[in-house]
């Protein structure tokens, strides 16, 4: 019989199966990490495209806005994000008056990033 000691270690197969399994586990990281920062930038915009519809409606409410019903379509840039704002008013029904802003981006602008809606007094 063969009584010669084994030697210790990792065969060659060894390795290249754990180097796989790290090689696979670090592109998923990258991809999980991807996602997020684009996410992210996603979620930045239109944060400030709901801050230019709550803009356009608090200067709708103080008056600078349109007095009738229609539509009317303006630049609204916020934080450096070249953005345009919608604002259709309705037919004022018991005095008030449905008011809705959507917000595109500007060189976009069939992709809607925000969207708010109110009624306020006719006559403001």
């Amino acid at each position: 019989m063969n009584n010669a000691p084994r030697a210790a270690g990792f065969t060659l197969i060894e390795v290249l199966i754990a180097l796989a399994i790290v090689s696979i586990a670090l592109a998923a990281i990258a991809r999980a990490s991807s996602l997020t920062i684009t996410n992210l930038g996603l979620l930045e915009q239109q944060s400030l495209a709901m801050l230019s519809a709550e803009n356009s409606l608090a200067e709708l409410r103080i008056g600078q806005g349109p007095a009738g019903p229609g539509v009317v379509r303006s630049a609204c840039p916020q934080g450096g994000l070249r953005l345009v704002c919608r604002l259709e008013a309705g037919a004022a029904v018991d005095g008030l008056r449905t008011v809705t802003v959507d917000v595109y981006l500007a060189e976009n602008g069939d992709r809607r990033m925000a969207s708010l809606q109110t009624r306020v007094q006719e006559g403001r």
